[in-house]
């Protein structure tokens, strides 16, 4: 495992990385496209990431600056300089603490992506770990095919500069989210469900139903252990005959699936 695997592992995730590296760029060039240039962007994917740091930030990190002699450029604000100062201390700090876990734990490749797993914090109630199976690429989006614990596939549909973005190839680690209520459920003999149009059709045991006065939610197991919970109504859940201990469908579209890297 290199250093820079750990420090993936640690928390720096390829996306943090180039967009750190864009901004130490453009301190250094006073313009977008000499950055994105060097870092290996387009200059669109330069300013998507410039607009994601500023929307995340508490102040804007990036000015555009218009006129002069030279016909304007882009720079970093005080803000901008301030906080790239940090990560730079910051990432310094990981590169030494990186070193001495790789000395001291024998299995750090293997457990520190695991832990930043299961740190992550998300609203979607679904998180689904994987590996990229295969990419099929297009001209604006991407299908990835991902390999769940239990061996059946799943899909998402995201950008290309997404996939670019997060440096997917095939074996790379990464989490599916899918919030509840974007699962449907089918019984297994359920003749139409072979027939839908939604990409991701996944078995699975229900293990639990909890339900409300309107909704319910049915928790399903799937091969090798996993979950998957839906949101559905009761009068569903009735007219379906689910109960624990059955089996039934969950299906959803592989553009309802939000992926995530952490290592």
């Amino acid at each position: 495992m290199t250093d820079a695997d750990l420090l993936r592992a640690l928390g720096e995730s390829p996306t943090t990385r180039r967009r750190f590296a864009l901004l130490q760029a453009i301190a250094g060039a006073g313009s977008i496209s000499q950055a994105a240039k060097a870092v290996g962007m387009s200059y669109k994917g330069a300013w998507d990431a410039i607009d994601a740091l500023n929307n995340a930030a508490d102040a804007p990190l990036v000015h555009r600056q218009t006129g002069g002699r030279r016909g304007g450029g882009t720079v970093l604000t005080a803000r901008g300089t301030e906080l790239l100062a940090l990560y730079e201390r910051l990432r310094a700090e990981q590169q030494a603490m990186a070193t001495r876990i790789a000395e001291s734990h024998a299995h750090a490749a293997r457990d520190l992506p695991v832990l930043g797993r299961l740190t992550m914090l998300s609203s979607a109630r679904n998180q689904l770990a994987g590996r990229v199976r295969a990419i099929d690429a297009g001209a604006v989006n991407d299908r990835i095919v991902i390999a769940l614990a239990g061996g059946q596939p799943l899909v998402a549909t995201i950008t290309r500069e997404s996939t670019r973005a997060m440096s997917l190839a095939p074996g790379t680690p990464v989490t599916a989210l899918i919030k509840a209520p974007w699962l449907m459920l089918a019984t297994l003999g359920d003749a139409g469900a072979g027939g839908c149009s939604a990409e991701n059709q996944l078995d699975g045991v229900v293990r639990r139903i909890d339900r409300g006065a309107v909704n319910g939610e049915v928790v399903l197991e799937l091969a090798g252990g996993q979950t998957l919970v839906a949101v559905v109504t009761i009068e569903a859940i009735e007219r379906l005959g689910l109960a624990r201990g059955g089996t039934a469908r969950a299906l959803f579209a592989a553009a309802s699936v939000i992926l995530v890297r952490l290592g």
